[in-house]
């Protein structure tokens, strides 16, 4: 009994040294293994930054090595303004992750989806991107009075549509009873947007009103005519937009556009569309739009370009509050309400705000 209470001691001190040796080991290897779910974050929390032109918060995401090239990189009127992770992977404690960015000129039209190739690294207890590369997958553009598309490296470019190729009449969603059809403007081009699949575009059109549709297009197609599929873009400037603009070809012998389908979403008189952008599921379209002093958002489904149950005109005060889109995330839309004036920025609806993408409520974030 008195050799078992002179072991005992030392038998609970080899206990405690081997599980405090354990917890040891433990710990270190927690901090050198490396998790996708952190880098994804990492990621998406990168281009979240990119998209709202927060380049500051964006370059502390960067190593060291990457942040000085950032630096040389120059602006331009494509902005990031949405994203979709494709595939996430991890080989040799990185994190290899493809990405769909979509980018949008809001000043003319044009539009390009690109695919990101980032790598994530473990520097510590710190995630940071150490390599960036982008890849055009797919741009589209005006030229005259047509859209064009051109794919990934490829020189000649494909008719979308041009302006014979819409539709002559449509009814505005202001219009709930459609009692009344508008014409479709067709003097110039707005701004437009691809999805992340790149089979599709959202366009608008201007005149004394603005028009709202989805082209879904086939750019495998064979295309036929004098200019069939061998014309060179010469990008999104090309000459002067206007509805008396030669289509391509001559009548009758005209280019083959790759449009399918066209689904007239909206017309809206005396305003504006400033910013298109399809969900991460492709099954809504967002557009903020302005009519007179009032600036808002629409959400249409895209199947059908329909407009959802919830009406952010009728939600708002607009003689008071603006609301305005910031991002699709998988599960809801994220929007803000910001006070027209200094004494409306103590209003109720002021802040930032969600919308659930499954059954459309909406809720003030917490």
């Amino acid at each position: 009994m008195r050799k078992f209470k002179f072991f005992l001691p030392a038998i609970l001190l080899i206990i405690m040294v081997t599980a405090c040796t354990q917890k040891k080991a433990e710990n270190v290897r927690e901090k050198d293994r490396f998790d996708i779910k952190v880098a994804n974050n990492v990621v998406e929390k990168y281009l979240k930054y990119v998209s709202e032109e927060n380049f500051t918060e964006a370059s502390k995401l960067l190593t060291e090595k990457l942040k000085k090239s950032a630096n040389e990189v120059k602006p331009n009127d494509l902005k990031v303004k949405g994203f979709r992770v494709e595939e996430m992977t991890e080989s040799g404690g990185k994190g290899n992750f493809t990405v769909r960015v979509i980018k949008i000129n809001t000043s003319k039209p044009e539009t390009q989806l690109l695919d990101y190739k980032l790598k994530v690294l473990k520097d510590g207890i710190d995630y940071k991107i150490n390599e960036i590369k982008p890849s055009n997958n797919k741009e589209s553009f005006r030229e005259s009075n047509q859209l064009r598309l051109r794919k990934e490296k490829e020189v000649e470019t494909f008719l979308i549509t041009d302006f014979e190729g819409l539709p002559k009449y449509a009814y505005s969603k202001d219009d709930s009873a459609n009692l009344k059809s508008q014409l479709i403007p067709k003097t110039n081009y707005g701004i437009i947007t691809l999805n992340y699949s790149g089979d599709t575009v959202a366009l608008t059109t201007m005149g004394d009103s603005v028009f709202l549709g989805i082209l879904s297009f086939d750019d495998t197609m064979k295309t036929q005519g004098t200019q069939g599929g061998m014309k060179g873009g010469g990008g999104a400037e090309g000459s002067e937009q206007g509805a008396g603009g030669e289509s391509a070809g001559i009548k009758g012998n005209r280019e083959k556009p790759i449009g399918k389908e066209m689904i007239i979403c909206d017309i809206i008189q005396n305003g504006n569309i400033e910013n298109l952008m399809f969900s991460k599921d492709e099954k809504l379209l967002v557009a903020q739009y302005t009519k007179g002093d009032a600036k808002c958002i629409r959400v249409y489904t895209v199947g059908s370009g329909e407009l959802i149950n919830v009406k952010f005109e009728e939600e708002y005060p607009l003689n008071k509050v603006d609301v305005i889109f910031e991002r699709f995330e998988k599960e809801k839309m994220i929007y803000k309400v910001v006070p027209k004036s200094e004494q409306d920025k103590n209003n109720e609806f002021v802040g930032q705000w969600e919308m659930s993408i499954k059954n459309f409520k909406i809720k003030k974030a917490e």
